[in-house]
């Protein structure tokens, strides 16, 4: 489903109605308030979750302004800043699209500790929530004639170099950095490739760095054209008003020779998402990174509303907050409209954690 798609249906308004008590049908949430926002309501975080949360926000009423801009933003603004968009830990909320992970930001309070080899550190309070399953697509045409490629094809077209672990054995390999489709194995046609990703800001790019290159610091190949959240400067047909992903589900569904990865909620029409090492991403094959991950889709992952639960929330935070946890059904709804994969078909939210409600699921544990 397309990116900025608005969900508000009759059936999210009046799952928002309380009951006798002032519950909701599906639980009472309680939360405490306080901690001022950038400019009183701006609201940072995953771009690719961007349309799902100006959902729940206006289901909510919650009165924030979703800006999105990517992971490390929201990352930073529930730590101590990022950038220009906050100054300091203004946030206690982030929509993420990749778990806690170390960065040279020092925690809001305290000092990070735990975490496993690949996310060095959890600071004080953070929680990683669960909200979904996704997948990474490296997206083409749907006139291109491709429809699977190896993850080191895939590796190829992006990544000056990758690597390759077996056995415990780490090789590191130089990228081809190929620049035509006829070098590309398994594709039917020549011309010259137009290569996209997102920036350094996105989840979405740690996660695909991760998967395909083995190595979150891997360079990108030349000439691969970045595409920023809202940005005037991205090529036709986007707009300015689009998001990084709708931007290359955009691109690549008016290119036969483009190819760009993005989350699901990429996809348009006139694009396709590849197979990579003949698994296509599928819900059934997205589900399985959660019960059988050796034949899961190479590139699914968890999508999160990360938190840090040693602060009070702003009241327009807690505000979105409870609703999405007194209304799971309707935020799940909302989610799938956007193209997401529900964790369970046995429920709503139901993405592990103590309460199975995805609470605390991921690597930090709100300690």
């Amino acid at each position: 489903m397309k990116m900025m798609k608005m969900v508000m249906s009759a059936a999210v308004v009046a799952v928002s109605v309380v009951g006798c008590g002032g519950q909701s049908a599906d639980e009472s949430v309680l939360g405490s308030s306080t901690a001022e926002l950038t400019d009183g309501n701006k609201f940072f975080g995953s771009d690719t979750l961007k349309g799902a949360m100006i959902s729940a926000n206006t289901a909510s009423l919650a009165g924030l302004s979703i800006e999105g801009k990517g992971s490390s933003v929201g990352e930073g603004c529930v730590r101590t800043g990022s950038g220009t968009f906050c100054s300091g830990r203004q946030q206690t909320l982030a929509p993420m699209s990749r778990d806690f992970r170390a960065t040279a930001s020092a925690c809001a309070g305290g000092t990070a500790s735990g975490g496993t080899g690949r996310d060095a550190a959890c600071c004080p309070g953070e929680k990683s929530n669960v909200i979904a399953l996704d997948a990474v697509n490296a997206f083409v045409n749907s006139g291109n004639g491709l429809t699977n490629i190896s993850r080191d094809d895939l590796a190829n077209l992006f990544f000056a170099s990758y690597r390759r672990t077996v056995g415990g054995v780490v090789t590191n390999y130089t990228g081809a950095c190929w620049t035509d489709w006829s070098q590309v194995p398994g594709s039917t046609r020549s011309g010259a490739i137009k290569v996209y990703r997102r920036d350094d800001l996105s989840g979405t790019t740690e996660v695909f760095k991760e998967k395909v290159a083995e190595n979150t610091s891997a360079a990108f190949c030349p000439g691969v054209i970045v595409i920023t959240d809202g940005a005037a400067t991205n090529p036709a047909p986007c707009t300015a008003s689009d998001s990084a992903t709708t931007c290359i589900g955009k691109l690549t569904a008016a290119d036969v020779n483009a190819i760009g990865f993005a989350g699901d909620s990429g996809k348009a029409t006139g694009n396709v998402a590849l197979s990579v090492n003949a698994i296509a991403p599928t819900i059934t094959n997205v589900r399985k990174l959660i019960t059988d991950p050796a034949n899961a889709y190479p590139l699914a992952r968890q999508i999160f509303l990360n938190e840090n639960v040693n602060f009070a929330k702003d009241p327009k935070e807690q505000t979105l907050f409870d609703w999405i946890y007194s209304n799971k059904s309707s935020f799940q709804n909302i989610l799938v409209n956007q193209g997401f994969i529900a964790c369970s078909s046995t429920g709503p939210l139901r993405c592990g954690g103590a309460a199975n409600d995805g609470r605390g699921a991921g690597l930090c544990k709100g300690l």
